[in-house]
C-alpha cells in the first residue's frame, strides 16, 4: 500500500515528506498542467481599471508578478493567505489578506470593504470555482489542462498501484485520479478543503477535511499521517 498526493513533492516540508515516507511509500502526482494564458488588451485595461484585485491560487499570483505587475499598482490586492501575500509583495497600493484562507471568507470580506461603485477583477484559472457577486470581473489567468497523452501516462505510472491514503488538492485533481485508477478498494480520503470534498462525497466517497486555518496544507498532511486514520 502506498500513499498518494496530488501536490508538488516541491512544495511539500521536508519535515512532512519524512514523516509520510515512515508510514508507506509516497506517491507525488499533481494532475495538472498549468499555462499562462495572455490576457487581451481589453481585459488588461479591465485589470488596470481595478480597485481590488483577487488572487487566489499561487500560479495566478506568480502570472501576475510575472506579466502584469505594472497594471495593479493603483490596486489594492485581496489574497487568500499570508503565503500569497507574501508572493505579490510590492504589488498594488496594499495588500489586504482575507480573515479565514478561504474563497467564501474573502468574498464576504471583500463586499464588507467594497463600496457599490468600486470595480472587482479576480484573476483566476479556467477551472475556478470561484462564486463572486455582481460587479465583480473574472479573468482567466492561466489553463489547467490535463491532455491525453498526460492521462496515458498517470494510468501506466499509477493504475498497477494500491494506495490506502489520498491527499486530494482540488476537485479537478481528483477528477482525473479517479478517471484512470480503479475504485475498489476505494482508499481512504483526505481533501483540501470544503469545495474538493464535497466532489467526493458526490461519488459517495467518506473523505476527511481540516478546518479553514492559515497552514491549511499542513493541515491536511497531519490526518493524512494519523495513526488512527489508517484504522477508521
Amino acid at each position: 500500500m502506498a500513499i498518494l498526493i496530488t501536490y508538488p513533492q516541491k512544495k511539500i516540508a521536508p519535515v512532512w515528506q519524512q514523516r509520510l515516507a515512515a508510514i508507506a511509500p509516497v506517491i507525488y502526482y499533481p494532475f495538472r498542467e498549468l499555462t499562462f494564458k495572455p490576457l487581451t488588451k481589453t481585459a488588461q485595461h479591465t485589470l488596470q481599471q481595478a480597485d481590488y484585485v483577487v488572487l487566489t491560487s499561487a500560479y495566478a499570483a506568480a502570472c501576475l508578478v510575472e506579466h502584469y505587475a505594472q497594471l495593479v499598482q493603483q490596486a489594492q490586492l485581496i489574497v487568500l493567505s499570508t503565503k500569497l501575500a507574501q508572493q505579490v509583495a510590492g504589488c498594488g497600493q496594499s495588500i489586504l489578506v482575507a480573515p479565514q484562507p478561504h474563497q467564501q471568507a474573502l468574498v464576504t470580506y471583500l463586499e464588507v470593504l467594497r463600496q457599490p461603485q468600486q470595480k472587482v477583477v479576480a484573476l483566476v484559472g479556467n477551472l475556478t470555482k470561484l462564486k463572486v457577486r455582481a460587479g465583480w470581473n473574472l479573468l482567466p489567468i492561466y489553463q489547467n489542462q490535463w491532455s491525453a497523452t498526460a492521462a496515458q501516462q498517470a494510468q501506466t505510472d499509477l493504475a498497477p498501484l494500491q494506495f490506502d491514503r489520498v491527499l486530494v488538492t482540488s476537485p479537478s485533481n481528483f477528477t482525473r485520479f479517479w478517471q484512470i485508477h480503479p475504485h475498489e478498494p476505494a482508499p481512504r480520503f483526505v481533501a483540501l478543503g470544503a469545495t474538493t470534498a464535497q466532489v467526493l462525497r458526490q461519488q459517495g466517497l467518506a473523505v476527511q477535511v481540516p478546518a479553514p486555518q492559515e497552514h491549511l496544507l499542513a493541515a491536511a498532511l497531519a490526518l493524512l499521517a494519523a495513526p488512527e486514520f489508517a484504522d477508521d
